[in-house]
């Protein structure tokens, strides 16, 4: 790099460090949805490296089911050396960039020329999604910025004919699959043209076995993460790409209006002048054999999310730094004077273009039929969101006592996603959950805000929840009156509410008693029908109860079919059943005027005795959507099951082992195969975690306890089968 490009790249660098930081500073909204989970964890991942006896390794893994920690856990580091404000989370971005930025330029100065290097690194810079994603922490950016470096590796292993090279290719490759899975979307056609031509050089087989060398490097890093995932991951991808692209109303896969999205938002994506280079470059590549198939290569990924449903400019951000460069080559190709009158008006068009995806100074126009403004942007605004506000007044009415707390709406700058991430930035003792279905079962506090609560395909509950508080339902704005109430920047009202129940008045505990023993069978009828021999018994205080307290109620049945029916998940059969409920809170009032049980909160739930045979169990895996297939036989102390879903049929010997981390029990395999093979010792860990159901009842917001479970001939056992587990508890206790 001659002294020139250097002074220039760093002006250039500068110059977006100064944009971001400046539009960091200005802006007080909340980070939005992913933003904020992605810095949730650049938060967790810093805790985890600082405090001492942490399981680093295993913890960072384990952070997210899709996201690797690459990226969150390089602004965990940087945590340690300044705050945790969004300025130091947006210097890691920034710091992506600048690595793209100049592995953009190391490629352009081999396989074009120095000017042309330049050239795309500052239409790299300058391009407006890049800069509106320099303001985001996202994992995008850094992903484009290392699909760069991988290609610049490639580039400088030339043909995997060089050593050290390759081995840099590998530790690219690798670092890339841990910073977000479609790496490998964007990387597979240039690592297969390089393959290709390692594979016609006369020198084949040292160039060959450079290339398994990269392979292997990048396999070794990426493995300790993908592994754990390797039998969920594959559907979680085909899941966003399809099914959840459909609930959020993308147009579907193949039409018109999906094949062209990403053609009518290239021009506002990459720039006024960039983008109509790019497609002029692509066509001049083909007098360019050097350069030609590592860029026409690096472009084809497009043609995958062309196909699929889900469409987001975040996912052909990694597809620029290709982009440029062909637009590089395109300017490379027209006459000395064309190509320096086009450069400049790039460079001078580009600093208006910053400003406009960054400030909206001047304010894009609308140009059909591009999607949107003819740039890219998003202004900082100075609204107040009031979380801090909220936040601090359930600190102040829960006592500084930790408390449970349903964040109702889904609107981007107020959601659960960014009161999660202030509340575990700021150290609350707070847990955050969403909008329920049924009762507000744990819940202590809410939080509402009325109007708009967010995507169409996900307001449905809250705009439930809201039309309940809002007078369709009294008895529950009674249980949680507001406690503080404030306006927000879009015009609407934010609140706070808190659960304060009132004793029942006119009514002595043992009419209320009965009420509740009548309104039994209605309780469960949420989670459990076809109920045959059901008894119900309490043990409470009288003045406790009136306040809806109950300290044990104790449910017998012989038989009951349980399921979450109202969101039409298969049920299980279950027999010889017993179960205790200890700290039980329910809604008086409703229940004295409707006849209704509302529970409220629990302590915990017991399963003291319980059976489930061999048949009502198989009958309802095969009733599970993920698998096609079941087979299943019960033994003395193991289960013999194979299972075949979308992926390799599965088949193993399941034995029951004592529970981790305060799961009620594990699961352990023995034989495992997956498509007939053996599945050495240490990975099936790998598998089990994807059907293991003790790690989801952690996560209930109930305590789950078992009596000791036992796998038999034809059943399975909690507890004894031959009578109840404990003594019954008494009517009243006073």
């Amino acid at each position: 790099m001659s002294r020139r490009d250097g002074v220039l790249l760093a002006l250039l660098l500068l110059f977006l460090a100064a944009v971001t930081a400046a539009w960091v500073m200005l802006d007080r909204r909340p980070p939005e949805w992913d933003h904020a989970n992605h810095l949730e964890r650049a938060v967790a991942c810093h805790r985890i490296l600082a405090e001492p006896g942490r399981d680093r390794a295993g913890e960072i893994i384990a952070m997210s089911s899709f996201y690797p920690p690459v990226v969150a856990c390089a602004a965990g580091l940087l945590y340690f050396l300044f705050a945790i404000v969004p300025l130091t989370a947006q210097a890691v971005i920034w710091g992506f960039l600048a690595v793209g930025t100049l592995a953009v330029y190391g490629i352009g100065r081999r396989l074009l020329d120095a000017e042309a290097g330049l050239v795309a690194a500052f239409l790299l810079g300058m391009a407006p999604f890049v800069v509106f994603s320099l303001t985001n922490f996202q994992l995008d950016l850094p992903l484009a910025a290392m699909v760069a470096v991988t290609l610049y590796a490639l580039v400088r292993a030339e043909g995997f004919s060089r050593l050290g090279w390759s081995v840099l290719t590998g530790v690219a490759l690798g670092l890339g699959m841990l910073t977000k899975p479609p790496f490998a979307a964007y990387v597979l056609p240039p690592l297969a043209w390089c393959a290709w031509g390692a594979f016609r050089a006369p020198d084949r087989g040292p160039r060959l076995r450079r290339l398994l060398l990269a392979l292997g490097i990048g396999l070794v890093i990426a493995l300790p993460w993908y592994g754990p995932r390797l039998v969920g991951l594959p559907m979680q991808i085909l899941n966003r790409s399809f099914k959840q692209a459909a609930e959020s109303g993308h147009a579907p896969a193949l039409t018109t209006g999906s094949l062209l999205y990403y053609p009518r938002v290239f021009q506002p994506q990459f720039g006024l002048l960039a983008a109509p280079l790019a497609a002029c470059g692509l066509w001049a590549l083909r007098r360019m054999p050097r350069a030609r198939g590592l860029l026409w290569s690096a472009m084809l990924p497009l043609v995958v999310f062309l196909l699929i449903q889900n469409k987001n400019l975040r996912y052909t951000l990694p597809l620029l730094p290709a982009a440029a460069l062909a637009a590089a080559a395109g300017l490379q190709r027209l006459a000395p004077a064309w190509r320096r009158g086009l450069t400049w008006s790039c460079l001078l068009l580009g600093v208006v273009q910053v400003s406009s995806a960054a400030f909206a100074l001047p304010p894009p126009p609308a140009v059909p039929p591009l999607l949107g403004a003819v740039v890219f942007s998003r202004a900082p605004d100075r609204g107040d969101w009031r979380q801090r506000e909220a936040l601090e007044a359930i600190l102040r009415a829960a006592g500084g006592r930790p408390a449970r707390v349903a964040v109702v709406p889904n609107d981007n700058y107020f959601s659960l996603s960014n009161f999660r991430y202030a509340a575990v930035r700021e150290r609350l003792p707070l847990t955050l959950t969403r909008a329920w279905d049924g009762s507000p079962l744990g819940v202590q506090f809410v939080i509402l805000k009325t109007g708009d609560q967010g995507p169409d395909f996900a307001s449905e509950k809250p705009d439930r929840i809201m039309a309940a508080f809002g007078g369709g339902d009294p008895w529950l704005a009674a249980a949680f009156p507001v406690i503080t109430e404030f306006p927000l920047p879009d015009g609407s009202r934010g609140m706070v509410r808190m659960r304060r129940l009132l004793p029942v008045a006119g009514l002595r505990a043992e009419e209320v008693a009965r009420r509740l023993h009548q309104s039994a069978a209605g309780f469960l009828g949420d989670h459990a029908r076809e109920v045959l021999g059901l008894t119900v018994s309490l043990e409470y205080r009288p003045e406790a109860l009136l306040r809806g307290e109950v300290d044990r109620l104790v449910i017998e049945a012989d038989s009951a079919l349980v399921g979450e029916f109202a969101r039409n998940r298969p049920a299980l059969r279950l027999r010889n059943i017993r179960l205790s409920l200890a700290g039980l809170l329910f809604h008086p009032q409703r229940l004295v005027d409707t006849g209704r049980i509302e529970m409220l909160d629990l302590e915990g739930l017991s399963a003291e005795r319980l059976t489930v045979t061999e048949s009502d169990l198989l009958h309802f895996l095969r009733a599970q959507k993920r698998f096609n297939r079941v087979d299943l036989r019960l033994g003395d102390g193991s289960a013999d099951v194979r299972l075949g879903w979308a992926g390799p049929t599965l088949s193993a010997r399941v034995r029951l082992s004592p529970g981790l981390d305060g799961s009620p029990f594990g699961l352990r395999a023995e034989a495992l195969r997956v498509a007939g093979m053996g599945v050495p010792g240490p990975l099936v860990g790998w598998v089990m975690r994807h059907l293991d159901p003790a790690p989801r009842l952690r996560r209930l917001p109930v305590k789950v306890l078992l009596a000791p479970v036992s796998i038999l001939p034809g059943r399975i056992e909690v507890g004894s089968s031959e009578g109840p587990a404990g003594s019954p508890p008494q009517e009243r206790r006073g």
